[in-house]
């Protein structure tokens, strides 16, 4: 309705371009709008927005009241859009009518729609929408400052009352109003009021989140909130004199230190730690916990300290000190390669953290995977204390890659000879100190994977140490990985929870038919394994598992007691049940004739939910079936009934191929399934039925197209599935469920090592690793990168004016500019990837107006960045791959030769130039070519 009204009224007014001037003034006097047209206006605006659209002839007062109630139905798309083209024609209006503006800014009621418009939830265009037309309004629809201070007060006024979830396009706004006062130089009253509340709140926040460092709760602090606050302070920030920028940032005198808190504490708490730790070497008594965790806050942060820095030099100058301590330190050593990118990613958001492949220990990452996942196994294993005895042993998994590469059962099998031969008992305490330090990393760590490099050392199969390129059987790992441990913790005096959660046992018996004595032999076992080749199911299979074998003529039974051979039923049926049940389905066997191993591909599918009553002593006695049982044992109930919680897959063949895992996490009443492929862990759809018959169950299916030129058309071709479950895991019903849940979330989502019992040693190896890789990772981020070159950018317009208008304090800042830049760029920054760095010209248009502006600077570049190292032209020029990272090295050069031909020469008494080839003959200087 509204955009039809405008339509025909442009129309109208199109048709009479062509009247007299003075017509013109009196048709435009008759068509410009007054307050009842404003008023309409704001109706339709406010009434669509909640959805009432029926209130439009309502008044202002009822509409108001409407929207205090909540919505009972989702918003209409058309009235979305009644209310977007009624908010850009009320900015017509307004601009059209000026004198509309000031009656508006005075109404209550247009200061409740305008929060509502912003604040309120709803649909997220409506606010966009508002926030851009509130913006013109306050802008360009009024020629008095006073509206737009008077937007500015109102936004200010309900600043501590914010709700985080919709606050985002609040702080856009008003962001983007206090931008244009200080720009076109509208003085906001009590700007220095309002930048104290603001540092105060981030004070507080800061607070709160050291208390939790030190295990005090969460802080309540929305990321939306803390971006806003942050960017608040920014465009506060921004209206103050250098002096004021001072006493803010660094003043000693006046203790607000906001530059070091929000580099310490809000960006890098990381790096702090990190330089505590190679002065000291000691650990701090707290965690170190940002502030800012989240990439817009972290942007907002950085932003500020650029507002901080911009025409204030003690502020650059102690920024640019911080970071340099430390980055770029004398004591840090440069990136060595080219076109460089971290290896190790950080651990996903909410996610888990995988274990690297050494070639072929694949087999490995998946059982070690199924086990850290299962609760009572995890905190057992971790809480356990006499394994990892010295405190200064790293467990980081770090070492030099060629090493790595290097490690084979052949050069692990020297050094085992030539070492004194340890006793089983300390085998296995070393294995259970492993394990442990696997399960710390998978629980705390801050990397996207651990390297399990200690265990691939210490394990051996059958005596002899592993071959990190040959695939070894999981199952087989798993069962000999899983006696360690209880060996281990045997040797230590505690309980064998390997054993208690993982082990059963089944008895083995034999019925004589002919006499009445029985034989019954009750074993323990860890894994069940089960025949699937001519088997559809598992339900199948363990019938036939337990299904009695009846031994006569001369097969039969030789009966001690009766010393004579006698019809027998022999079986083997299960007795005690676990609360982790493990079964393995036997897909490989030995091709005796061909000498080779082979693999069942067959379909075999499996429940998710699963009884073993059936298949248990007392099951089968129930059931009639001839069976020796204890009348005892058929009174005691026992949970028999089993949850899918784990699966491990081969993909491949008997001679190689690859193993992950698929396993479910549970977090309440929320579960998901999780592909834990060794490095990468991904959310997957194993939920669905199809999708776990196409990944699991094995099989053939319809696969790639083929010409058939017998039949003249494209056929599709059977294919065999190669890739099939190998080890299932299946949780007991009765086992805590509420534990499982709350310990799951906490290691997924809260990834603190203080909520986890572990060995000292061990907890201190993690929180050093996780140290230097966040230390490492602040500085390799785009966001870092993006903040330097703004940092060296922002003072441009100071060091670019001429030399009768300059700041006394411009070559000051060019120098501290270009010293802070060019450590960045030749330690660090032209060696990464462009990925990283973005266009290396951009990086030689941000220091080449402060080599300009300065002799001083000049000198310094030459003589600490071109000559220092002999190395540098040929590094650059010659072995440097990047073209345009060649470039911008050659147009540095040039830039510097050509600015210094008329400089007065510069002596240079520094070392490495002693022996330089860059020599005059004389005493060597900075200076053009004469």
């Amino acid at each position: 309705m509204v955009r039809n009204v405008a339509s025909r009224l442009a129309q109208s007014l199109h048709d009479q371009v062509t009247i007299t001037s003075c017509l013109w003034a009196h048709f435009v006097t008759g068509v410009v709008p007054d307050m009842s047209v404003v008023r309409a206006i704001l109706k339709i605006t406010w009434a669509s927005a909640a959805g009432q659209v029926h209130l439009i002839t309502s008044s202002l007062d009822e509409i108001e009241k409407a929207t205090e109630r909540p919505p009972t139905k989702p918003p209409d798309p058309e009235d979305l859009q009644v209310c977007r083209e009624g908010l850009e024609t009320l900015s017509v209006v307004l601009a059209l009518y000026p004198p509309a503006l000031e009656t508006l800014t005075k109404d209550t009621q247009f200061h409740k729609l305008v929060m509502g418009l912003v604040l309120v939830g709803g649909e997220r265009s409506i606010r966009q929408c508002a926030v851009e037309q509130l913006l013109l309004m306050a802008t360009k629809c009024s020629n008095s400052p006073h509206t737009l201070v008077v937007f500015i007060v109102m936004l200010f006024n309900v600043l501590n009352g914010l709700n985080g979830e919709y606050s985002k396009e609040y702080f856009q706004l008003l962001c983007g109003l206090l931008n244009w006062a200080c720009v076109s130089s509208v003085a906001v009253t009590g700007v220095d009021r309002l930048l104290t509340t603001e540092v105060e709140w981030l004070k507080n926040v800061r607070a709160s989140v050291a208390q939790m460092a030190q295990g005090g709760p969460e802080p309540p602090v929305d990321d939306t909130l803390l971006e806003g606050h942050l960017c608040v302070t920014r465009e506060l920030v921004a209206f103050l004199p250098a002096e004021k920028k001072y006493e803010i940032g660094g003043d000693p005198s006046k203790s607000i230190f906001l530059i070091k808190e929000l580099v310490e504490d809000f960006i890098f708490p990381f790096s702090k730690v990190y330089l505590q730790l190679e002065h000291a070497a000691e650990m701090p008594a707290e965690q170190a916990i940002p502030v800012c965790s989240t990439q817009p806050t972290v942007i907002a942060a950085y932003e500020l300290l650029v507002t901080l820095c911009t025409g204030c030099v003690p502020n650059l100058k102690l920024l640019a000190e911080m970071l340099t301590n430390m980055y770029y330190s004398d004591c840090d050593e440069s990136i060595g390669e080219w076109e460089y990118l971290p290896p190790v990613g950080p651990r996903p958001v909410k996610g888990f953290v995988g274990l690297k492949n050494a070639g072929a220990t694949c087999y490995m990452n998946s059982v070690l995977q199924q086990l850290y996942m299962i609760r009572q196994i995890r905190h057992g294993v971790l809480a356990v204390e006499g394994a990892a005895t010295d405190p200064e042993e790293d467990f980081s998994g770090e070492e030099r890659m060629e090493q790595e590469t290097n490690l084979d059962g052949n050069e692990e099998d020297a050094m085992n000879s030539s070492s004194n031969e340890e006793s089983r008992k300390e085998y296995h305490i070393g294995i259970l100190k492993q394990v442990q330090a696997i399960f710390a990393h998978l629980a705390c760590s801050k990397l996207q994977y651990y390297v399990p490099r200690g265990l691939w050392k210490h394990f051996k199969l059958q005596g002899e140490p592993v071959n990190l390129r040959e695939q070894h059987d999981a199952c087989e790992f798993y069962n000999i990985l899983v006696e360690s441990l209880n060996e281990a913790l045997k040797a230590l005096g505690h309980e064998q929870i390997m054993n208690k959660i993982l082990g059963g046992s089944y008895s083995d018996q034999k019925i004589c038919k002919t006499c009445p004595h029985r034989y019954s032999r009750e074993e323990t076992f860890t894994v069940i394994s089960i025949d699937i080749r001519n088997y559809s199911n598992l339900y199948d299979s363990l019938e036939q598992y337990v299904k009695g074998d009846l031994l006569e003529g001369d097969n039969a039974y030789l009966c001690e007691k009766c010393d004579k051979k006698v019809d027998t039923v022999k079986r083997i049926c299960l007795k005690k049940l676990p609360p982790i049940m493990a079964i393995q389905l036997k897909r490989f066997d030995y091709d005796w004739e061909r000498e080779c191993s082979i693999k069942f591909n067959d379909y075999f599918e499996f429940p998710r939910e699963l009884d073993m009553d059936p298949y248990t002593v007392a099951g089968l006695a129930r059931n009639g079936e001839l069976i020796d049982y204890d009348p005892e044992d058929m009174k005691t109930i026992v949970c028999s009934k089993y949850k899918l919680t784990g699966i491990v897959v081969h993909s491949g063949q008997a001679s190689g191929g690859h193993y992950y895992s698929y396993i479910l996490h549970r977090n309440g009443n929320d579960q998901r399934w999780y592909k834990f492929d060794d490095g990468e862990v991904t959310e997957c759809k194993m939920d669905d039925e199809d999708e776990m018959k196409n990944q699991c169950f094995g099989g053939e299916y319809m696969g790639e197209q083929v010409f058939d030129n017998i039949m003249k058309r494209v056929s599709y071709r059977r294919q065999k599935r190669w890739w099939n479950a190998y080890l299932l895991f299946y949780t007991r019903l009765d086992v805590e469920e509420d534990n499982l849940s709350n310990s799951m979330s906490e290691l997924s989502l809260a990834e603190r090592p203080g909520l986890i019992k572990m060995p000292s040693a061990i907890d201190r190896s993690v929180v050093r690793q996780n140290v230097r890789f966040m230390h490492s990772r602040s500085q390799f981020s785009p966001e870092y990168f993006q903040f330097l070159k703004k940092l060296i950018m922002t003072n441009h317009p100071f060091v670019l004016q001429p030399p009768q208008d300059r700041v006394a304090e411009s070559e000051e800042i060019a120098m501290i500019s270009t010293q802070l830049c060019s450590k960045f760029l030749f330690s660090v920054g032209l060696h990464t990837k462009k990925t990283l760095r973005g266009p290396a010209p951009e990086w030689y248009d941000a220091l080449q107006v402060h080599l300009r502006a300065s002799v001083h600077t000049r000198a310094w570049f030459a003589q600490h960045i071109l000559f220092t190292q002999p190395h540098r032209f040929m590094e650059y020029l010659l072995e440097c791959p990047a073209p345009e990272v060649r470039m911008v090295f050659s147009k540095l050069i040039v830039l510097v030769g050509h600015c210094a031909r008329n400089d007065p020469p510069q002596p240079l008494g520094w070392g490495p130039l002693k022996h330089h080839p860059v020599k005059c003959g004389r005493n060597v200087h900075v200076s053009g070519a004469r």
